[in-house]
C-alpha cells in the first residue's frame, strides 16, 4: 500500500508539470470513451439485456407466415387456432392472445376528465400468466372476466393511472367508459409492465368464445411461456404439427388449397427477438463505430506517450542509476497512465451522460426498451474496464518503448529525437488512424447515400401541407353505415369551409404509418378455378376527398360525396393491384369485392398511381379503397368508426389547423377526443427515421475519426518538421525554396495518408457488408461513396499538413543551423 501511494503521488505531480500534455490526453480519451460508453448503454439495455418479465428467456412469440401472400407476409393467429393450439400443445406452460395483430387498440376514455384516445388492450386472461404479471392494487382480469358476457371491467396500467387518478387507491371500484361502455376498474399493474410489443394503459379481457364457428381471421397477436427445458425448435415442431390438423378440425375456415397456396403454417420466436427485430444489428454496429473511434482516439494518445516517452529518457536513465528496477519504473509509469486513464474515464461518462440524452432525443419512436436505458452500473463498469486497459497499455509504454541509455547522463544531453523504430511506431499508429477513418466515412457515406435514395423514392402522394389526425366515434350511438358516413359527410365539409383548406378526406389507412391487414378479393371476370386461392390484399373504406387531400392522382375517377350518396359501390385500386388482376388491360368498369365470389360486385371506377404506403423501400402497395356505405347485396366488413383524417392546406401552417377542427367536433359531438395529430412530411420523415437515426450517428462518429486522424497526422507531421529543422535549413541555405520545402513535408503527409487510404479500403470492403440489410438500392462497395471517401481523406490529409509545410517554408537557415 504505501508502494501505490507513492505511485500514485507521483503519477499526479508527473501529470500536473505536464498540463498540455495531460489536458490534451485526457480530452481526446474521454472523447473516444464517451462515445463508446453511450452507444454501449443503448445496446445494453435495448438488445443485451434479458426482458422485464420473469423467466423472460421462456417467452416466445407466436405468429402464423403466409409466403404465398408476400415473402414478408404474416398473419396473427384466429380464435380457433388459438384455442386448439392452447389445449393440444405440449410444450406450453401457457400462450396467451390479444386483438392488434395489424395494429395497435385505441379507445376512447371518458369518466376521468376530457375525452381522450389512449392505447389499449383486449387480452386473454392466460396473457397476465404468460407474462407473469402482478397487480400493484385490486386484482388483474381472471378467467371469469374472460368468458363472453361476463361484466365489463379494466386494469389500469400504472401510467395511466398516475396520470388520470393522481396515484388515488380509490380509482378501484370507480366506473369509466369505454368507446361509451361501462367499465369497472378492479386493479393497477405494476410499473412497466406492458404488451410484449407495444405500450399499453388500459387492459379488458377479450372473451373469446371457444364454441363461435371457426373463421379464417388471424388478428391475435399471441404469445406463449416454454415448459422449462423445451427449446424454441421443439415448440415450433409441436405447433407446426397441430396447425396442420386445421383442414380437419375447421374445415370450413381452412381448406387444404389455403394450406398449400399461402404455405400457412406457425412460427415461434424467441419474444426479445421479436421485440428488438433489427434494431439489435443497427446497434452492434454502430457500437463498431464508436469503437473504432475510440481505436483513433487510443492512436493519438499513444502518440503522444511515445513523444513523451523519449522526452524522459534522462529521467528513466536517472531512475535506473539510481537502482530502480524494470519492475519499479514500470509500477510507476503503470499507475500513471491508469490514473490519466481514469480521469479520462470519469469525463468520458459525463459526456457518455449527455450522449445518452442526445441519443434519446434523436432516437426513432419504433426503438423498442428507450425507457431502459440509462448511465446504470453496467455501464459504467464497461467504461471503467476501457479506460484501465487503455492506461494499462498507455502506462508501459515508457518502459517497453523507450530506451534505458545511461550515456544520456554522461554526455547531459536533453536531445528528445525518436529512433527510427519509434518513428516507424508514430507513423504506423497515424496510418491506423487514417484506415479507421476511412472504414467509419464510407459506413456513414452508405447510409448518406442510401437516405438520399429513400428521398428520391415516389411515395405516390404529395405530403406537403397535410395535416393528420385519427377521429374515432362510439358505436352504441353511430350504429349504421348510414350513420357513420352521415357524421364524417358533415365533418370533413366543415372542416373544408375552414380559412386555408383546400380540401379534407379520411380513410381507415394512412400512407407510411398504418396500411391495416389483407383480406381476401375475388374478380368477376376471372372466376377462381377449383382449389384457387384468391389474392389477399388491403382493403380500406374512403371517403371523397381522401386522394384530392393527399395529392394521390387518380386514373379514371375518385367517387364524391354523391356517389356516396346512392350507394354506388364505386371503388378505387391501387395500381400494382390493377396490373395484377387485370394485367395488360383496362380496369375500370371491372367487378371486384371482398367476402364472396357471389354477384353483385363493386365497380372500378379509378386507379391510384404507385402508391408506397408500406414503405420507401417496401413495394408499391395492392390496395382496394371501398366507399363508406356498402353496395346492396354485397356487404363490408363493418361501419368505418375509426378514421385517419387528412386536411390539405393552402398558406397556413397545418398544425395550426387544430384548433379549429377541434372546435367542429365539440359542436358535433364532445365526447370525441381527437389524437395522432402530425403532418403528412412528420410521417414520411417517421417512416425513415431508423435509416436516418444510424446514418447521423455514423456521420458523428465518422466526423470524430476525421478530426482526430486530422490530428494526429498533423500531430506526426509538424513533430517531424521540428527534427528536420536543421536539415531544412541546411537545404535552404544551399538554395532550397519554400514551396520545394513544403512540397517535401506535404509529400511525407500524403504517404502517410495514403498508405491509409490503401488499407481503409480493403477493410472497408469488409466491414461494409454488415450494413447491406440497412441499406436501400445502394450497394455496400459503391465506388461513388468510396471515391468520395478518398477525395475527403486526401483533402484532409493536405489540410493537416499545411500549418507544418508552412513553417518548414520558413525555417531561417542560420537559426536553424546554430540550433545545436
Amino acid at each position: 500500500m504505501g508502494t501505490l501511494r507513492q505511485n500514485l503521488r507521483y503519477a499526479f505531480r508527473s501529470l500536473r508539470r505536464s498540463p498540455g500534455f495531460t489536458g490534451i490526453a485526457v480530452l481526446i480519451l474521454a472523447l473516444g470513451i464517451g462515445a463508446t460508453t453511450a452507444i454501449f448503454a443503448v445496446l445494453d439495455s435495448v438488445a443485451l439485456r434479458p426482458l422485464s418479465f420473469p423467466e423472460s428467456e421462456r417467452l416466445v412469440w407466436i405468429e402464423s407466415p403466409v409466403p404465398g401472400v408476400g415473402p414478408d407476409a404474416v398473419f396473427g393467429l384466429s380464435a380457433a387456432g388459438y384455442f386448439h393450439l392452447r389445449e393440444e400443445n405440449r410444450t406450453f406452460e401457457e400462450i396467451g392472445v390479444y386483438a392488434g395483430a395489424f395494429g395497435a387498440l385505441q379507445f376512447n376514455l371518458t369518466g376521468t376528465g376530457e375525452p381522450q384516445r389512449v392505447a389499449g388492450a383486449s387480452v386473454s386472461a392466460s396473457l397476465f400468466e404468460v407474462l407473469r404479471a402482478r397487480p400493484l392494487l385490486g386484482r388483474l382480469i381472471g378467467p371469469e372476466d374472460d368468458r363472453p358476457g361476463a361484466p365489463s371491467v379494466a386494469v389500469l396500467g400504472y401510467g395511466l393511472w398516475q396520470r388520470e387518478f393522481g396515484g388515488d387507491p380509490g380509482a378501484i371500484g370507480s366506473i369509466v367508459y369505454l368507446n361509451e361502455a361501462a367499465v369497472e376498474i378492479v386493479g393497477i399493474l405494476e410499473p412497466g409492465i406492458e404488451l410484449p410489443d407495444r405500450r399499453a394503459d388500459l387492459w379488458i379481457p377479450h372473451q373469446l368464445d371457444p364454441a363461435a364457428t371457426p373463421v379464417n381471421s388471424h388478428y391475435l397477436a399471441a404469445a406463449g411461456r416454454l415448459r422449462p427445458g423445451v427449446t424454441v425448435a421443439e415448440a415450433e415442431r409441436d405447433l407446426v404439427r397441430l396447425t396442420n390438423q386445421f383442414p380437419e378440425l375447421f374445415p370450413t375456415a381452412y381448406y387444404d388449397s389455403f394450406m398449400r397456396e399461402t404455405g400457412f403454417t406457425t412460427r415461434i420466436t424467441p419474444l426479445r427477438d421479436h421485440v428488438i427485430g433489427n434494431m439489435a444489428r443497427v446497434l452492434w454496429v454502430l457500437l463498431g463505430a464508436v469503437g473504432l473511434v475510440l481505436l483513433i482516439a487510443c492512436a493519438n494518445v499513444a502518440n503522444l506517450f511515445v513523444v513523451r516517452a523519449e522526452a524522459r529518457r534522462r529521467e528513466l536513465a536517472v531512475r535506473s542509476a539510481l537502482g530502480a528496477g524494470r519492475r519499479q519504473l514500470a509500477g510507476h509509469y503503470l499507475t500513471e497512465g491508469v490514473v490519466l486513464s481514469l480521469i479520462a474515464g470519469a469525463l468520458g461518462l459525463v459526456l457518455a451522460d449527455l450522449g445518452v440524452k442526445l441519443l434519446l432525443a434523436l432516437s426513432p419512436a419504433g426503438i423498442p426498451r428507450l425507457e431502459e436505458v440509462g448511465l446504470d452500473g453496467v455501464a459504467i463498469g464497461f467504461a471503467s474496464l476501457v479506460s484501465v486497459s487503455a492506461g494499462v497499455v498507455f502506462g508501459l509504454f515508457p518502459v517497453l518503448r523507450a530506451r534505458i541509455d545511461l550515456a544520456a547522463l554522461r554526455d547531459g544531453s536533453r536531445n528528445v529525437s525518436l529512433s527510427p523504430q519509434q518513428n516507424r511506431v508514430r507513423a504506423g499508429l497515424v496510418i491506423g488512424q487514417v484506415a479507421l477513418a476511412v472504414v467509419l466515412l464510407a459506413g456513414a457515406g452508405l447510409m448518406l447515400r442510401s437516405f438520399q435514395q429513400l428521398r428520391q423514392v415516389e411515395p405516390g402522394f404529395d405530403a406537403e401541407g397535410v395535416l393528420t389526425l385519427e377521429v374515432a366515434i362510439p358505436a352504441s350511438r353511430y350504429q349504421s353505415y348510414n350513420d357513420v358516413n352521415r357524421f364524417y359527410h358533415t365533418f370533413l365539409e366543415r372542416i373544408e369551409a375552414l380559412p386555408g383548406v383546400r380540401s379534407a378526406g379520411a380513410a381507415q389507412v394512412l400512407p407510411l404509418k398504418t396500411m391495416g391487414f389483407c383480406s381476401l378479393i375475388f374478380t368477376e371476370e376471372k372466376p377462381l378455378s377449383p382449389g384457387e386461392q384468391p389474392p389477399c390484399v388491403g382493403t380500406h373504406q374512403a371517403t371523397p376527398g381522401y386522394f384530392e387531400a393527399l395529392g394521390i392522382p387518380v386514373s379514371g375517377r375518385a367517387p364524391d360525396w354523391l356517389d356516396m350518396a346512392r350507394a354506388a359501390g364505386d371503388v378505387v385500386v391501387t395500381r400494382s393491384l390493377a396490373e395484377r388482376l387485370w394485367p395488360g388491360g383496362d380496369p375500370i368498369g371491372k367487378g371486384i369485392k371482398g367476402n364472396s365470389s357471389e354477384p353483385p360486385f363493386y365497380r372500378v371506377v379509378g386507379v391510384t398511381g404507385e402508391l408506397r404506403g408500406a414503405g420507401l423501400d417496401r413495394a408499391p402497395t395492392e390496395a382496394v379503397f371501398f366507399p363508406m356505405l356498402p353496395l346492396e347485396g354485397a356487404p363490408l366488413w363493418s361501419p368505418p368508426r375509426a378514421m385517419t383524417l387528412v386536411v390539405k392546406t393552402e398558406s397556413v401552417n397545418p398544425r395550426e389547423l387544430t384548433t379549429g377542427i377541434r372546435r367542429i367536433l365539440d359542436d358535433l359531438d364532445p365526447t370525441i377526443p381527437i389524437s395522432a395529430v402530425q403532418t403528412m412530411e412528420e410521417v414520411t420523415a417517421r417512416s425513415m427515421v431508423r435509416t436516418t437515426f444510424a446514418m447521423l450517428l455514423l456521420g458523428i462518429a465518422a466526423g470524430i475519426a476525421l478530426i482526430l486522424g486530422a490530428v494526429g497526422l498533423y500531430g506526426v507531421i509538424a513533430y517531424l518538421v521540428g527534427q528536420r529543422e536543421q536539415e531544412i535549413g541546411v537545404r535552404v541555405a544551399l538554395g532550397a525554396r519554400g514551396a520545394e520545402v513544403a512540397r517535401l513535408i506535404v509529400g511525407q503527409s500524403l504517404q502517410l495518408a495514403l498508405v491509409g487510404v490503401g488499407v481503409g479500403l480493403v477493410a472497408a470492403l469488409v466491414v461494409t457488408r454488415v450494413l447491406g440489410s440497412l441499406l436501400f438500392e445502394v450497394s455496400p462497395t459503391d465506388p461513388v461513396t468510396l471515391g468520395v471517401v478518398v477525395a475527403v481523406i486526401v483533402g484532409v490529409a493536405l489540410l493537416a499538413s499545411w500549418l507544418p509545410a508552412r513553417r518548414a517554408a520558413r525555417v531561417d537557415p542560420m537559426v536553424a543551423l546554430r540550433a545545436e
